[in-house]
């Protein structure tokens, strides 16, 4: 186990690392709004933390074990790149939505009841209806 490849992804998010008997323990700070869901969390515990900034702290505990702690780190670089995505996702969806607004704004009545959207066929429609 490379200890800074391991960590390195989740750094910024990286609050400490703690030992607790023969448990360890990686507490966390993501934004608010991000959600942790259950398909995330494997081989461990997750658990909230009370805090007083406008972000979430979490704990995630796991027994001293390199593949246990594997996939604990693993399970947290999972939810950062969930959240990040859907925050991208997020951003461009307000981008097409303001070009959108810009093709209304200037384009006649005529010209916009033609309008048409198509999506490529190799896009797919999943929906998650994993837990938080």
């Amino acid at each position: 186990m490379n200890f800074y490849k391991n960590i390195e992804p989740i750094f910024d998010y990286l609050v400490s690392i703690r030992k607790l008997e023969n448990y360890i323990s990686i507490d966390v700070r993501f934004n608010e709004n991000w959600k942790i869901l259950k398909r995330f969390i494997v081989n461990g515990e997750c658990v909230h933390q009370e805090s007083n900034s406008e972000s979430k702290l979490f704990s995630f505990v796991t027994k001293f074990d390199e593949v246990e702690l594997n996939n604990i780190i693993d399970s947290i670089s999972n939810i950062i790149k969930y959240n990040k995505e859907i925050e991208e996702k997020n951003r461009l969806f307000e981008q097409k939505v303001n070009e959108l607004k810009d093709i209304f704004e200037k384009q006649n009545l005529n010209s916009l009841q033609l309008l048409d959207f198509k999506l490529d066929n190799n896009i797919n429609i999943i929906e998650d209806n994993n837990e938080e």
